[in-house]
């Protein structure tokens, strides 16, 4: 049964770039797409924190001030991540994205007394060549759009940012209460952030709102869904599995799943070169978790 929960807690994390590649693809003739996926998703995520935080309503209200944190990296990543999927390609998309989860390593030898071990630093240069190899487009030929734009360079930073503020913030909330109130955090930080999104939307131009909800209203409320589901299967397997076997089995399963649908189903071409950065990815969460 665990290992039935960590595979579809992998399924779970893969289906947020794909959702998102579908959207975009779906509606990449209307306007403000990004803000409505984002609020659909982020309803849907809170409205699921929320029902889960009432079966057992424990709190402590200085947990608030965590959530609050942690909202600005979460937000910040999820209105950026959509951004990311639309501007560039879903693997290299996916694949730093993944990559964003080494902060917490970083940041685990200077405030949670992580030991340093030689698989670490290898894994840590092993990123920095996989960035470098990924993020070479070559030489591009006239009138060929180039695979990587600034755009995308800029949402994925942004992205790499909050995830990073987002991870370490929930980690450290969790550290400092001995496991307790995670329903509380994540219920107050995801309806701040909805609320975030509610309002930018709401200042938005709306008018290919309901020609976006007629062709893929579905996709971020299961996007939304599958993130909530995703998240409590973890936290269950935190119990049931070394943190050893469920982290490398989610990344580097969830890219994997990602690589097979960006090949198959989007048709997505990279360079050798490009390739070989994700196999060094790959290589590097493993040794990194």
């Amino acid at each position: 049964m665990p290992y039935l929960i960590l595979a579809a807690a992998t399924i779970f994390m893969s289906c947020n770039g794909i959702g998102a590649t579908l959207y975009n693809r779906k509606n990449s003739s209307f306007k403000e797409t990004a803000k409505l996926y984002n609020l659909l998703i982020l309803g849907t995520v809170f409205i699921c924190w929320l029902i889960k935080f009432l079966t057992n309503p424990m709190f402590d209200f200085t947990v608030i001030i965590y959530s609050l944190v942690f909202t600005v990296g979460y937000t910040t990543a999820m209105l950026s991540s959509i951004c990311a999927y639309r501007e560039g390609p879903m693997m290299l998309s996916s694949l730093i994205m993944q990559l964003s989860m080494i902060s917490t390593t970083v940041w685990g030898f200077f405030f949670w007394g992580s030991e340093i071990t030689a698989p670490i630093i290898v894994g840590l240069l092993l990123v920095v060549v996989a960035l470098v190899l990924c993020l070479y487009t070559g030489k591009v030929g006239e009138g060929e759009k180039k695979r990587i734009s600034a755009k995308w360079i800029l949402y994925i930073l942004l992205f790499f940012v909050g995830n990073s503020v987002g991870t370490i913030t929930q980690r450290t909330q969790q550290l400092d209460f001995d496991s307790a109130y995670g329903d509380f955090f994540m219920t107050v930080a995801t309806a701040v952030s909805f609320a975030v999104c509610l309002f930018v939307y709401l200042k938005s131009d709306k008018t290919d709102t309901k020609k976006i909800l007629e062709g893929s209203w579905y996709v971020p409320i299961l996007c939304g869904a599958f993130n909530f589901l995703q998240n409590l299967f973890v936290i269950k397997l935190a119990a049931l599995l070394s943190a050893n076997i469920v982290y490398p089995v989610l990344m580097i399963g969830s890219l994997a799943v990602t690589s097979i649908f960006s090949i198959v189903i989007f048709k997505e071409r990279m360079n050798w070169w490009q390739w070989l950065g994700v196999i060094l990815g790959a290589i590097a969460i493993a040794l990194l978790c």
